[in-house]
């Protein structure tokens, strides 16, 4: 039997790939102990296949599906709490110009939890599966799907040759 769950509403903005652009709220659970309430990106990433969101003035409820989500950004007034949890476990942003499936394009730094201090972003990426990921544009955070993502551009790494040793080892040595 179910049981009821207070919520609360949480305007967004989304897109999706059979609706285009549109506004509503998101109902997220609150924790009745009042220890950890859920985020949007846990929303978005929990094993449901639907999205209710209330639309209109009269807030009719519309089920989306998460699959079809192609990203979604919180109302200006979120907090950031409500969003994502940052937390205490190490963590880097990189920028990126993301591609998505619908030919849009957002560009900000992609924020990844790090599962290892050699974590490149390509494997975050390939970990990804259809969750979503957070990309922070400014003040806005994006919550971005993986299996929308056509392309992702990154600057490449600090330090790293543009050569490879093999190509330098051809080159003539000076001679004195």
């Amino acid at each position: 039997m179910d049981h009821y769950i207070p919520k609360r509403r949480i305007p967004i903005h989304y897109w999706s790939a059979d609706v285009g652009a549109a506004e509503g709220q998101i109902f997220l659970d609150l924790d009745p102990s009042g220890t950890r309430h859920q985020t949007i990106l846990a929303k978005l990433n929990s094993p449901s296949r639907f999205l209710p969101v209330a639309t209109g003035p009269d807030g009719r409820i519309e089920l989306v599906s998460r699959v079809r989500l192609l990203r979604l950004v919180p109302g200006p007034d979120v907090l950031h709490s409500d969003v994502f949890t940052r937390g205490f476990a190490p963590s880097r942003e990189e920028d990126a110009e993301v591609w998505l499936t619908d030919g849009s394009s957002v560009t900000g730094r992609v924020w990844m939890p790090l599962e290892r201090p050699t974590q490149r972003i390509s494997d975050f990426m390939n970990q990804r599966g259809r969750e979503f990921f957070v990309l922070l544009k400014g003040r806005e955070v994006q919550l971005v799907n993986a299996a929308a993502v056509a392309r992702m551009a990154i600057a490449e790494s600090a330090g790293a040759p543009l050569t490879s040793p093999g190509s330098r080892m051809m080159e003539p040595m000076p001679t004195a």
